[in-house]
C-alpha cells in the first residue's frame, strides 16, 4: 500500500518576475507559453514551473544550474522600465509531501482547502502551514505538493509535516 512521505527537494532556481504592459507578453513569450498562469495557478514552461503569485508577480522555478541564464532572459524580457526580475533562490527551501493522506497531513495544520474539487493539479497557493508561510504547490493526483518555505522555517515547518505523517493510522 502506497505511504505518505515527505522529502526534500534539489535546490532550484527562483526568480521573481513583477511584469506590467508589455513585458508580461514578452515575458509569456520567453517562456514559450501563450499566458503567464493566473493567480493561484503554475504551468510548466520550457525554463521551468511559472507560479502566478499576484496580479502582475510570477515565480520561475527551474534547473538550479540555470539560474543566471533565467534571471538574466526574464530581466531581458521585462526590460528597464515595466518590472523587475529578481534571483530569489536563496529564500525558499522545497520540500514534497506525497501519497494518498497528503491532503489529510496538510489540514491537520493549513486552513486552505485542499479538497480536489477546489484544489487540484496546477493550483498553488500562498498559505500558512502550522502558521510559516509557505507556497503551497499540487503537482499531481497521487496527491503530491511541492511546499516552498524560508529556510529559517523549515525544521518547524518539516517538523508539524512529520508529526501529521506519524498520526496517521497504519497503512495510511
Amino acid at each position: 500500500m502506497a505511504e505518505t512521505t515527505l522529502v526534500p527537494l534539489e535546490p532550484r532556481s527562483q526568480v521573481d518576475v513583477r511584469a506590467r504592459a508589455g513585458a508580461v507578453a514578452r515575458v509569456a513569450t520567453y517562456l514559450s507559453v501563450p499566458a503567464l498562469p493566473d493567480v493561484n495557478r503554475f504551468v510548466a514552461t520550457h525554463a521551468g514551473d511559472c507560479y502566478g503569485l499576484g496580479p502582475d508577480e510570477w515565480l520561475v522555478v527551474g534547473p538550479r544550474s540555470a539560474r543566471a541564464a533565467i534571471r538574466d532572459a526574464l530581466e531581458s524580457a521585462v526590460g528597464a522600465d515595466e518590472g523587475a526580475a529578481v534571483d530569489v533562490s536563496s529564500s525558499r527551501v522545497l520540500v514534497e509531501l506525497r501519497g494518498p493522506s497528503a491532503r489529510v497531513v496538510l489540514a491537520s495544520c493549513c486552513a486552505l482547502d485542499l479538497h480536489p474539487r477546489v484544489f487540484e493539479r496546477g493550483h498553488c497557493a500562498q498559505t500558512l502551514v502550522a502558521k510559516a508561510p509557505v507556497l503551497l504547490a499540487q503537482r499531481d493526483e497521487t496527491p503530491a505538493y511541492w511546499v516552498f518555505v524560508r529556510p529559517s522555517l523549515t525544521s518547524y515547518v518539516v517538523s508539524w509535516l512529520a508529526d501529521g505523517i506519524e498520526g496517521l493510522s497504519p497503512g495510511a
